[in-house]
């Protein structure tokens, strides 16, 4: 049996070499796997935490950056619209939801009472005109009456002088001489009096008979009462104060409305902004002039760019009816809210913004915060490693890899999301 093996072996050599060199490569292929598993767990091991441990810090250092709030509405001037005078509606001309410009009529009042006041406190306006031309001419008349009685007066002086003259002499009667004074006495007496008259009646002509009627206080009084007659006449027919849209209109023709009662609600639509109510412990790195971004609920696919206008002075519990008493024995702390109002920057293909929809704010702080000294360079070290492992393993080009890589020559600085 052993002599015929060999025979057979020595028959076919090829053949048992050729099976011996079949053997070899399957047990090649198997050391090569498990030594191809072992470098993937390997790297694993190592790439896995490394990516983990830069992820977090990732989004430690950039986490606070974005201040997002979805408790944010779009606002808009809502004015009350109210006559300035009460009576009877006589037409009406816009309809609930319709577009106004500025200055637009919206409805009349009855304008009939109002003429008749016009015209009254115009004629009594007039009347005053007449009679302060009364005054003055009645005035010239006192003073020409007075200098008339002066020279009177003169004139019975000169008499009375003579009277007393001839009676020192002993050439007049006792009569005469007594009569030129009482007849002087009485033409002084009526120079007084009629200088008085003069005086009373330049009083009433405001101290100047010089002034035209229409200078003198009773006329421009007279012409002010008439004049807000006029005004009352003008405010008949309301208009709308600024363009807009009428909202919650329910008046009708024939409706009596009181001076100042709210009738309807005009939303002005010139200008709108967005009102944001964020946490109190959101607001530490918040300040005005920041860019934000805006999404309205009812366009989800459209983005709006804002900056912080204003930032309010009190939380919005402190305006409320009844603010918290914080002084009572039961007290829960609450985190506050303070009303942050944005600013929308122009858009002109964005769709129209109304009133009261709600809007997801997104403030960019600009800020980003910083590990730790230990933690920085700890972390700087794994980015460093995990750039120099991606590249040995040919992942260089790779988004990993240039991220890694840009964070590794940026020194850690944070700037590594400019790598494409």
């Amino acid at each position: 049996m052993s002599t015929q093996s060999s025979e057979k072996s020595a028959e076919n050599p090829e053949t048992s070499t050729s099976q011996g060199n079949d053997a070899t490569p399957p047990r090649r292929h198997r050391r090569r796997r498990r030594v191809g598993r072992s470098l993937i767990r390997f790297v694993l091991m190592l790439l896995v935490p490394a990516v983990a441990l830069m992820a977090g810090g990732y989004y430690y250092m950039h986490g606070g950056r974005y201040i997002t709030t979805e408790n944010a509405y779009v606002k808009s001037n809502i004015v009350a619209i109210s006559a300035d005078v009460s009576g009877r509606v006589v037409w009406v001309g816009v309809d609930d939801n319709q577009p106004v410009k500025a200055g637009q009529a919206l409805f009349h009042l009855d304008p009939d009472p109002f003429q008749v006041k016009v015209a009254q406190y115009t004629a009594e306006m007039d009347n005053e005109r007449t009679e302060i031309e009364s005054l003055r001419a009645d005035f010239q008349e006192a003073i020409t009456l007075a200098e008339e009685e002066r020279e009177r007066v003169r004139f019975l002086q000169r008499q009375f002088e003579r009277q007393k003259l001839l009676k020192a002499r002993g050439m007049a009667r006792e009569e005469q001489y007594d009569e030129a004074e009482h007849e002087l006495r009485l033409a002084m007496q009526k120079v007084r009096t009629t200088e008085q008259h003069a005086n009373r009646v330049l009083a009433r002509l405001g101290g100047d008979a010089t002034v035209p009627p229409e200078a003198h206080p009773r006329y421009q009084r007279a012409m002010a009462v008439r004049d807000e007659a006029v005004m009352e006449l003008d405010d008949t027919v309301v208009r709308a104060p600024a363009a807009g849209i009428i909202s919650n209109m329910k008046l009708q023709v024939g409706e009596y409305v009181e001076e100042g009662e709210a009738i309807f609600s005009l939303i002005e639509n010139e200008e709108v902004w967005v009102e944001a109510n964020l946490k109190e412990t959101q607001l530490t790195h918040v300040t005005e002039g920041q860019v934000a971004t805006l999404v309205v609920d009812a366009y989800p696919d459209q983005k709006w760019q804002a900056r912080v206008d204003k930032i309010a002075p009190a939380t919005g519990a402190e305006f409320s009816l009844l603010p918290p008493q914080n002084a009572t024995g039961n007290w829960v702390k609450v985190v506050q809210r303070v009303p942050v109002q944005l600013a929308i920057e122009p858009h002109s293909e964005a769709p129209p913004l109304r009133a009261g929809m709600t809007v997801t704010v997104s403030i960019d702080t600009e800020r980003e915060r910083e590990l730790p000294p230990f933690a920085q360079k700890l972390y700087d070290q794994v980015v460093s490693s995990a750039s120099q492992l991606a590249q040995g393993m040919g992942l260089g080009d790779s988004g990993l890899g240039k991220w890694l890589n840009a964070y590794a020559v940026n020194g850690g600085n944070g700037n590594a999301t400019r790598a494409n």
